[in-house]
């Protein structure tokens, strides 16, 4: 039976959060010194220090807080995630009101669709055609038949 030393008491308090198994494959790893889980156990028992496994933050690392199931997350980082997300939406919609807003597009379209007006009114003239207008209401010569 070895003694416990310090260092491996150390590993036990600051990885207890993790659970016995894993406490024991650092104190593997780290002193190179083999301790079965319930050697573990007891061990935590005497120094009363916690085993309970509890979840860890995969961004800040803090232990104990609850995650949230979607992110996965602290509630800290959770918040900065939607805020990032919010900010992100917030310049797609800059960007589509910009673009919404450019006045020489919106001449271009206007002049565009006038031209194609006098185009049809030109055309509707020239052959005897109903225009668009009479066509609405219903009252054209043979209902748009040529």
């Amino acid at each position: 039976m070895t003694p416990w030393t310090t260092k491996q008491d150390s590993i036990l308090r600051e990885l207890g959060h993790l659970g016995a198994a894993a406490v024991a494959a650092a104190i593997l790893r780290e002193c190179g010194v083999r301790r079965s889980v319930r050697s573990v156990e007891c061990r935590a028992s005497r120094i009363h220090a916690s085993l309970r496994v509890q979840q860890v933050c995969p961004e800040c690392g803090v232990v104990g807080w609850r995650l949230n199931r979607q992110s996965g997350l602290c509630t800290n980082w959770t918040e900065i995630l939607r805020l990032n997300e919010a900010r992100a939406f917030n310049e797609i919609l800059e960007a589509e009101r910009e673009a919404a807003s450019d006045a020489g597009a919106i001449e271009a379209l206007k002049r565009e669709n006038a031209m194609v007006r006098k185009r049809n009114s030109r055309t509707c003239k020239k052959y005897g055609l109903p225009t668009m207008r009479e066509r609405q209401r219903g009252g054209g010569d043979d209902g748009g038949a040529a």
